[in-house]
């Protein structure tokens, strides 16, 4: 009997070293950087006192101690591993507080039609047709970045063209602003869908002619979702998601972005949630670990914090009970309230104007406004709940129209529900109007701007869109400022790239593409463009005593740049690189 015990006891143990070994195994990271001291820095904090420090001691992921090369000379010793700056200027790491991770995975390897790559719409559709042809018999032909308004002579594709370049392969393409698309036959088909298929609603809708027959144009989120679907199982599986997964965090990196906030996420499950926590929590999880072995997930490498707001209506993904990251979390939910400006569906105050652009390239009907997405009442309802449960709201706004009305709408709730630490915010902003902007005041509302509007669309709502006067207003970084609002400035990729230093650039000289300079009075100064992306970003998801400035205790992210933005022209600003990228004390390779 005793024998039998000691060899029950004895097979227990090994069974406990296998699992505990097994579990090391699997629980293997990348390599994190010991404890360093960097001398010789330019350092900008952005604290609150705007200090220069020259010296920064990292250790365990964070800052335990900078300043001046005098108040740290003790620390210099040959036991300590140091990194000598030379003089190099040092941020802290940038906070994009509005991007689409999961659209940017799904768009990476898309054939790119956009006006970045093509200068006119012989080239565009020429491109096309080349690497449609390329393609086997029924693959899918997958495409980005159809836009009429940087490339100024685009006609945008029929549905019989399409047919005709590839009528025995699926197409979809999606325009630079993701809010139309097209598809050819072959494609609807596969998605059940034809002339006779209910609209989803009134915004989101398959476009059709006189006839009544599908044009090939899909407008609006709803709409393209069942497309999406069987793209998803055909083409842009979760094997070829997860490939690109790392290398689209490792851009983001390597542009300075430390933390990505993605704003409502297009997802249908919880496994892409699977693959970003391990993409960026602190520590692998045993779940990934496996997932990682058996080559489901990609290897984890340095990453940006991940933070996400979960769509309206995927709220069955929110966890149950809300949770403290610092590295990946769920914070809040995200509506929309109009659409985009180059759809016709921003919801203004006055209509468009009545152009060859609005009319004939982008079928915005005359003397049309726009209109909100959802009732008054029903936004009302989703603010009032989602509020009460505790979590961040951030809704959809480009028009004046739609601003005004979510601002009408958290007001009327203010005797009922407490805004104090809320913290909910207004998303692009395209066109605020100053009153609006001291009611978000006192309501603890806070906008992120689409500032690449004024850079990339600026001369086409001046002349095609808005007209001289409405475009004088728009993007009121600099009345924000001036009213003491936190705000915040975003690039919306995959519309457009996280590239910091181009939306920093854009805030402060005010000029669009072409050099046209539109309301000069609402600009911002470096210092004040530098802190949107940097405190007022971590500001917005609560994060401001622990990231978006360089100092004691808060977590080392930061970058390093081979220019000092203080002594770089205006105009330069946007040519500035990220040498080096650091997430947590750890080195982005």
């Amino acid at each position: 009997m005793i024998h039998f015990m000691k060899k029950k006891h004895l097979i227990f143990g090994l069974l406990i070293l296998v699992l505990l070994i097994s579990y090391l195994y699997l629980s293997q990271d990348f390599k994190k950087t010991p404890t360093t001291l960097y001398v010789n820095g330019n350092i900008i904090t952005l604290d609150k006192n705007l200090t220069i420090a020259q010296t920064m001691l990292v250790e365990n992921g964070k800052i335990k101690a900078i300043g001046s090369t005098k108040e740290l000379s003790k620390l210099i010793t040959k036991n300590i591993n140091t990194v000598d700056l030379n003089g190099a200027t040092v941020l802290p790491g940038f906070i994009d507080p509005h991007t689409h991770f999961v659209l940017s995975m799904f768009m990476e390897n898309m054939i790119d039609l956009s006006g970045f790559k093509h200068k006119s719409n012989k080239e565009v559709w020429s491109y096309f047709e080349s690497e449609a042809a390329k393609l086997s018999h029924g693959e899918w032909v997958i495409c980005k970045g159809i836009d009429p308004i940087l490339v100024s002579d685009l006609k945008t594709p029929s549905i019989k063209y399409l047919d005709s370049i590839a009528p025995n392969n699926p197409v979809i393409m999606f325009s630079q602003s993701l809010h139309s698309y097209w598809a050819n036959t072959v494609a609807f088909n596969k998605a059940g869908i034809n002339k006779d298929t209910p609209n989803p609603s009134k915004h989101s809708f398959y476009a059709k002619d006189k006839q009544g027959e599908l044009t090939g144009l899909i407008a609006e989120q709803k709409a393209i979702f069942p497309l999406l679907e069987i793209v998803k199982k055909e083409a842009l599986t979760p094997k070829v998601l997860s490939n690109v997964a790392s290398k689209i965090m490792t851009k983001y990196a390597k542009n300075g972005n430390t933390t990505i906030v993605s704003a409502g996420l297009t997802i249908s499950d919880e496994k892409p949630l699977i693959l970003m926590k391990h993409l960026s929590d602190e520590n692998p999880t045993l779940l990934g670990s496996i997932l990682e072995k058996l080559g489901k997930l990609p290897k984890r490498k340095v990453a940006p914090r991940h933070f996400m707001y979960m769509r309206f209506n995927m709220l069955n993904l929110l966890p149950k009970n809300k949770t403290e990251n610092d590295f990946y979390n769920i914070i809040g939910v995200k509506h929309w309230y109009d659409g985009a400006p180059y759809i016709g569906s921003m919801y203004l105050n006055e209509p468009y104007l009545n152009t060859n652009l609005t009319r004939d390239e982008l079928n915005i009907t005359p003397n049309s406004k726009g209109k909100a997405l959802i009732a008054k009442d029903d936004l009302k309802k989703f603010i009032k709940n989602t509020h009460n449960k505790g979590w961040q709201i951030t809704i959809h706004a480009q028009g004046d129209a739609a601003n005004k009305e979510i601002i009408d709408m958290y007001e009327e709730l203010d005797a009922e529900l407490d805004y104090t630490n809320s913290r909910h915010r207004l998303e692009h902003c395209l066109l605020l109007d100053t009153l609006d902007i001291i009611r978000m005041k006192k309501l603890n509302i806070s906008p992120s701007f689409h500032v690449n509007h004024l850079y990339f669309y600026g001369d086409a709502l001046k002349s095609d869109l808005l007209g001289k006067d409405r475009v004088e207003r728009i993007l009121p970084v600099g009345s924000a400022h001036k009213n003491n609002l936190i705000y915040s400035f975003h690039a919306d990729q995959p519309m457009f790239e996280s590239k910091p230093f181009r939306l920093i650039q854009t805030a402060v000289e005010r000029q669009t593409k072409t050099g046209d300079t539109i309301a000069f009075n609402e600009r911002v100064n470096l210092t004040q463009a530098l802190k949107a992306m940097t405190i007022n970003a971590a500001w917005q998801i609560k994060m401001e005593n622990k990231i978006g400035s360089l100092e004691k205790g808060k977590y080392a992210d930061f970058i390093i740049l081979d220019k000092n933005p203080y002594k770089t022209p205006i105009n330069e600003l946007e040519n500035i690189k990220c040498l080096q990228t650091y997430i947590n004390g750890n080195i982005v390779k």
